[in-house]
């Protein structure tokens, strides 16, 4: 068995250390036999959709604005079509902060100037500068029902429905009819400090806010990705009791 996992501008987009999400998937799966193949897919990668057919799982992470700006129109016009066509295809995908919006209908910057998104993802995005602060902090939600209640989720949650994580965003993404949020925040932002909810969830995508890197921090959502990447009913479990204790501890942290 093998799991093929397809990273998306990993050296421009790994801010607050994104890739750790991709060892955490790489070293689950390999400590259950499973072979691990990573694909690092740059501005310079000819994607075929022949490529993407190999890839079980995407991830994309975030990045400030000048590593966005070095990959933006290779994204929007060449990788974004075949991009959106695995996630429409129900693909599983798990997509931080700067990805998350690049990927929606818009970003629309403090100074009025709108970036189109790729548009696959039904949200948008809204800088308002120094109108409103930074989204910065301990983020402690509890996973939505639409997830919770997934056989495969389930199949693997052996740590409950809570997930832990850090923000850091000026950008406030807004959900639109077709989206589902990914988390009720509990502690934090979340999406727009606003309406309470944290990323989103669309088909096998996740799209969300949370740094830790999130899957170091929540075991039971990497082995939910991994499970479902290679449509496994159960997976073998492993000695989380350290990681567990972890995520335990972060719950109790200040914003």
């Amino acid at each position: 068995m093998k799991l093929t996992i397809g990273y998306f501008y990993p050296e421009l987009l790994n801010l607050y250390g994104d890739d750790g999400n991709v060892q955490i998937l790489a070293s689950r799966a390999r400590s259950r036999g499973i072979e691990v193949e990573v694909i690092n897919i740059t501005p310079k990668t000819e994607l075929t959709e022949e490529m993407m057919h190999s890839i079980d799982l995407v991830f994309m992470g975030g990045g400030p604005d000048s590593s966005q700006h070095g990959m933006y129109e290779d994204l929007l016009h060449k990788k974004g079509p075949l991009l959106s066509k695995f996630i429409e295809d129900e693909g599983v995908g798990l997509f931080i902060c700067g990805s998350y919006q690049l990927l929606g209908n818009y970003y629309k910057a403090a100074n009025g100037k709108v970036l189109d998104g790729v548009g696959v993802f039904d949200v948008h995005t809204v800088s308002f500068g120094t109108k409103k602060p930074r989204c910065i902090g301990n983020v402690v939600c509890e996973i939505m029902p639409e997830l919770r209640h997934d056989e495969t989720f389930n199949s693997v949650n052996k740590l409950g429905d809570t997930l832990v994580g850090f923000e850091n965003h000026g950008g406030r993404t807004y959900l639109g009819k077709n989206i589902l949020p990914f988390a009720k925040v509990l502690m934090g932002h979340g999406n727009n400090s606003e309406d309470g909810y944290e990323g989103m969830l669309y088909k096998n995508s996740i799209g969300t806010y949370l740094h830790g890197p999130i899957l170091a921090r929540n075991p039971h959502l990497a082995d939910y990705l991994i499970a479902k990447s290679l449509n496994l009913e159960s997976l073998e479990e492993l000695d989380d009791s350290l990681i567990n204790s972890a995520h335990t501890a972060s719950k109790k942290l200040k914003q």
